[in-house]
């Protein structure tokens, strides 16, 4: 008798798990139906209750779930009513998992490519950073969301650097990240990122590289102060300075910076322009964004 007991000790639980998702599938069956399947992703209980229902099997109902969101991405495109119940299904996958990074990635990816909902595709991808902070992708997908999607470079520029710190990150987003600070015209922080790289590293090719880099982004960050300046003496004396040596004299600066690539800058009186000799082309991101919609 104690032998049967403790066999149905150790059966009982999986029976259950069995039993669970055997009702689960038979609710999520509808969603087999073409024209019914999106529509029913608003019916999917709460995370808290299924979180009560599945006993120890968390990651069973997941994965349950996250197979049949798998079909509704295999849609071309969906309607932005669609789009929310989606994004409902993933946050309740990742209540029940917040370790399952795919469903982070992929459906963060989806909410911007099968629809356009850049906000919920964020608050997914941060809840993946808050669970999973080793995963570099994360705040990278969240970087490529501010920048195509919310033409927000400096917030942008700041997921690229934190991705950029994260063992296994490609080393690329380093002066990825540095670009979208100079876009965000706070090329101080593409000095930093860049500075602390150029630090860190061992190889002398990439020390090569980040070094020209940072030579260009601090002829930036120097071109933004000279800008800056020429714009308050312009406003009090209602015309450009002669020549930059005026800014000093004025008080608007305590002195020149010098050109960082052994050259000097180039200012033009007539219409208060002014630029590195060395590095005249200035850091700026070319990638295509995401037309905004009217709202």
């Amino acid at each position: 008798m104690m032998v049967a007991r403790q066999s149905l000790n150790l059966i009982a639980p999986s029976a259950l798990a069995v039993a669970m998702l055997i009702v689960l599938q038979v609710y999520l069956g509808q969603w087999q139906v073409p024209q019914k399947k999106m529509e029913h992703l608003m019916y999917l209980p709460d995370p808290e209750y299924l979180q009560l229902i599945s006993v120890g099997y968390r990651e069973l109902v997941a994965d349950a779930l996250w197979l049949q969101a798998i079909q509704v991405m295999g849609e071309r495109k969906i309607s932005e009513t669609a789009g929310r119940w989606l994004y409902r299904a993933f946050d309740i996958i990742t209540t029940l998992d917040p370790k399952f990074v795919r469903v982070y990635e992929a459906g963060g990816l989806a909410l911007t490519t099968l629809v356009v909902l850049p906000e919920e595709s964020n608050q997914l991808l941060m809840k993946g950073v808050e669970h999973n902070p080793d995963e570099w992708k994360l705040p990278f997908y969240l970087g490529i969301n501010y920048y195509f999607e919310l033409y927000d470079d400096g917030k942008a520029g700041e997921y690229m650097a934190q991705a950029s710190r994260i063992s296994g990150a490609p080393s690329g987003l380093v002066p990825f990240a540095a670009n979208l600070f100079a876009s965000a015209k706070s090329p101080q922080q593409a000095v930093d990122i860049l500075a602390t790289a150029y630090h860190n590293t061992s190889d002398e090719n990439a020390k090569k590289l980040l070094e020209l880099r940072l030579k260009i982004m601090l002829a930036e960050r120097d071109v933004v102060m000279l800008e800056q300046a020429i714009n308050r003496y312009h406003t009090v004396q209602r015309r450009f300075p002669a020549r930059l040596e005026d800014l000093v004299a004025a008080g608007m600066l305590q002195q020149l910076p010098q050109e960082p690539g052994g050259g000097q800058y180039v200012y033009d009186a007539t219409t208060g322009a002014v630029s590195s000799s060395e590095f005249p082309e200035r850091p700026k991101m070319t990638g295509k964004r995401r037309i905004r919609r009217q709202q």
